[in-house]
């Protein structure tokens, strides 16, 4: 049985690039059926998984390699295109990384389909028709700013379905373990009903708070952003994001083993919260090995003095690498503006993320401002 069914809800318009979508998607399922399929034998899943990841991770850089080469063609806004080539590397780079950790999850299948169904909610129903949007306006002679500013106020609602879509594949393992569990709830109906309210708890709490790193987790900080830029909006008062990731983290932390990765993040984590001085500040988790805080009644000065008091912080911190000995540093992005609509949290999350990423090609350790 296939995990996704393409219908309309995929479709951009665009043929070239629904054809590629139905072409991703049935790689998709054809990992989750290699992964899902109990009649293999453990000597041949092996081969079908390390087929199934090869063809789809070929695929993948194929495909987007064809939309970053359309999206130049079309000229869209730059402010897009970043977003869009970093969402990129970022499947590349997390496929990659969970392939290589394979023997060391605990529950490789449900770690592989949430992150795919995360991808699917992101990207492929959210950051691809934005794109696709974009040339359509292109095509009928509205600036390439004006084209991204609009489709962003005018699919403002979008993100509500997308963001649910996200929590759904960041969720996935913790949901798929649960059920396995109470397929051996046929005791009796009231030990499945103890085992629901505990699972509705635990997603609850899930949802608020981030335990590894005791900040709030990327959806509770979601929730708040949309929050705080509708208050801005109607306030006429400037809000900011900063974001951050630490500094060659999948090459130098992150192969020393989980553990490691997990203390260098912890320390980064705490640094940041004791660099935050108000308590409207809000720190969150915000990907897989990043951090972002959201700051209201916040000015681009005012966003970018804490970014680099933030910077100065995490270099003076005490975590040192096992191996080479070098204290950590981070690479951090700053947006700030009065919203021009209730809907503009998404346009300040892709600017900061951009400025995320110009921190790091320009090598780290410092801030960059949108």
């Amino acid at each position: 049985m296939d995990l996704f069914v393409w219908d309309h809800q995929f479709a951009t318009g665009m043929p070239a690039l629904d054809d590629q979508h139905r072409g991703l998607v049935a790689l998709f399922n054809e990992l989750h059926r290699a992964l899902f399929d109990v009649e293999l034998p453990p000597d041949r899943r092996a081969r079908v998984l390390r087929r199934a990841v090869d063809r789809l991770m070929t695929y993948a850089r194929v495909q987007f390699a064809s939309e970053e080469a359309m999206m130049q063609r079309a000229g869209l806004d730059e402010r897009h295109a970043l977003v869009h080539r970093r969402q990129h590397e970022q499947f590349i780079h997390n496929l990659r990384d969970i392939w290589a950790q394979r023997d060391s999850l605990p529950d490789l299948p449900s770690r592989m389909m949430g992150f795919l169904a995360s991808w699917i909610g992101l990207h492929v129903l959210g950051t691809d028709p934005d794109m696709v949007r974009q040339v359509v306006l292109l095509q009928a002679g509205v600036p390439a700013e004006q084209a991204c500013d609009e489709q962003t106020r005018t699919h403002g609602a979008d993100q509500a379905m997308r963001a649910m879509l996200n929590m759904v594949g960041v969720l996935f393992q913790d949901l798929s373990a649960q059920t396995l569990a109470l397929g051996d709830a046929l005791q009796g109906q009231a030990h499945a009903e103890q085992q629901q309210r505990l699972l509705g708890q635990q997603l609850a709490a899930q949802s608020r708070h981030d335990e590894l790193l005791q900040v709030a987790s990327q959806h509770h900080f979601e929730q708040r952003l949309d929050e705080e830029v509708a208050r801005a909006f109607r306030r006429e008062e400037a809000v900011a994001v900063m974001l951050l990731e630490v500094d060659q983290f999948a090459s130098g932390i992150q192969p020393l083993g989980m553990a490691t990765a997990d203390e260098c993040l912890q320390a980064v984590a705490q640094c940041l919260t004791d660099a935050m001085k108000r308590a409207a500040d809000l720190v969150a988790r915000h990907g897989q090995h990043g951090l972002a805080v959201l700051m209201p009644e916040t000015d681009r000065h005012g966003a970018s003095q804490a970014a680099r008091r933030v910077v100065g912080r995490v270099r003076a911190l005490g975590w040192r690498h096992p191996v080479s000995g070098s204290g950590v540093t981070v690479s951090v992005g700053v947006a700030s503006w009065v919203p021009r609509s209730q809907t503009d949290g998404h346009l300040l999350l892709s600017e900061a993320q951009a400025a995320q990423y110009m921190a790091d090609v320009q090598g780290g350790n410092r801030v960059c401002v949108a």
